[in-house]
């Protein structure tokens, strides 16, 4: 009798299990449901009902996915308002070494980092006053000299068009060509664009700063202008033993292991980040100077998205070249413009391969670029801005246990048994 109802309070345990689990899940995907049927809720629920199969096969891997989806879900939901706090850790990621190095110096480590801030606070708010005019009024020039763009492509088609009737090109359709060509309308472009100009301004804003979500967008000024300096100084300040208590809650059997990874992992992420952080800002602040040198119109907004992009290797220089191009085929003088152009990026690129990346990042860190953008764009297309923030150290991470893992299967008895059997 004691055993049959053992086994329907099981059944009936394993029962809540699933339809909890099934709660939880069918919330994640239906944003409707979560003012009654809340993803977070659900899962504090989900480890309730799961609290008698402790020990049992499977239950930590049901608590650690819908763990990962439920932090997911929540950067999801509330990453416009965590966005100041993920900025400041990694701030004080990188800002560490620098605070622990003056402290060895007999620097208090409160005036350190004070040393460290407000410096950068005082040329923030130099480029805020400064800069976002400048950007603002090189934005507005590049706007005006669009319909100039658009007649001088139009006439390049045409060119092209005549061109096209006279040369036969291999594997090329000129007729479906030429028909495209001419079915380019410069006015219906300028046009549209002309009409939805504030709404793309306003959509690269929300994009970038996390704006548009109701009172998030208040919550979202105050956090990037006050709350991540303060909130950088006070992990800063306390970085040292928040670490050490996080090495603490680790259970003391897999302390060593754990803490062997967490290196591993630090000294790939940080080399790798303030590395290619600091290589990105000498780019940005060479390709100005270059620019201005040769006075190319808007070479601090190109130099600032040069800064940008060249965080990330390759992409970045693609990216940065493109609103070059066109303000080239807008100025007065094309020809010189492109040699510029050439001459700026191109040499820019040269010293950052030849003597600023070597002295900086040193060795590579096998971080492959196309890992990077794959990180960058799948982050920040399901998680936004703070996606874009966590993407690097995501990428870092999952590059550290995928190498792991193939070195310890190289270190198995599977794969040596195969090699024995080759041999």
């Amino acid at each position: 009798m004691e055993r049959s109802l053992d086994a329907a309070w099981r059944a009936f345990q394993a029962a809540a299990v699933l339809l909890v689990l099934g709660f939880f899940l069918f919330s994640l995907g239906r944003p409707e449901t979560h003012f009654f049927l809340s993803p977070f809720v659900l899962f504090w629920m989900l480890m309730a009902v799961l609290m008698p199969f402790r020990g049992m096969p499977g239950r930590s891997g049901i608590v650690g996915l819908s763990a990962v989806m439920t932090l997911l879900w929540i950067l999801d939901t509330t990453g416009f308002l965590l966005a100041p706090f993920v900025l400041a850790l990694i701030l004080a990621y990188m800002l560490d070494p620098l605070v622990d190095r003056m402290e060895s110096r007999r620097v208090g480590r409160s005036l350190a980092i004070l040393l460290l801030i407000l410096p950068v606070l005082v040329l923030l708010g130099v480029a805020l006053i400064v800069g976002l005019p400048a950007l603002a009024t090189q934005i507005g020039e590049i706007i005006q000299d669009t319909p100039e763009f658009l007649t001088r492509l139009a006439d390049w088609l045409e060119v092209v068009q005549e061109r096209l009737l006279l040369v036969d090109i291999p594997l090329l359709e000129e007729d479906v060509l030429l028909e495209w060509l001419r079915s380019v309308d410069a006015g219906a472009i300028m046009a549209f664009l002309d009409e939805r100009k504030e709404v793309i301004v306003s959509g690269i804003w929300s994009g970038v700063l996390g704006f548009g979500r109701g009172l998030g967008s208040f919550f979202t000024i105050i956090g990037y202008t006050v709350l991540t300096p303060v909130l950088t100084y006070y992990l800063l300040r306390d970085y040292d033993g928040l670490k050490a208590k996080a090495a603490e809650l680790i259970p003391v059997r897999s302390r060593k292991g754990v803490l062997s990874v967490a290196k591993e992992y630090d000294h790939l992420l940080s080399r790798y980040l303030r590395g290619q952080i600091t290589v990105a800002l000498i780019l940005g602040v060479i390709t100005t100077l270059g620019l201005l040198v040769f006075r190319f119109p808007n070479a601090i907004l190109l130099g600032v998205l040069v800064a940008v992009f060249s965080v990330v290797p390759y992409l970045g220089l693609v990216l940065s070249l493109i609103p070059a191009l066109f303000i080239a085929l807008v100025s007065g003088n094309v020809g010189f413009s492109l040699l510029t152009i050439a001459f700026v990026y191109g040499g820019s690129q040269i010293l950052e391969g030849a003597v600023i990346s070597p002295r900086i990042v040193g060795e590579s860190v096998g971080l492959h670029p196309v890992w990077v953008v794959l990180a960058l764009a799948v982050s920040g297309f399901f998680l936004g801005f703070v996606g874009l923030l966590i993407a690097v150290p995501l990428a870092v991470g999952v590059k550290l246990l995928v190498v792991r893992g193939v070195q310890r299967y190289r270190e198995s008895e599977l794969f040596q048994g195969e090699t024995l059997l080759k041999g």
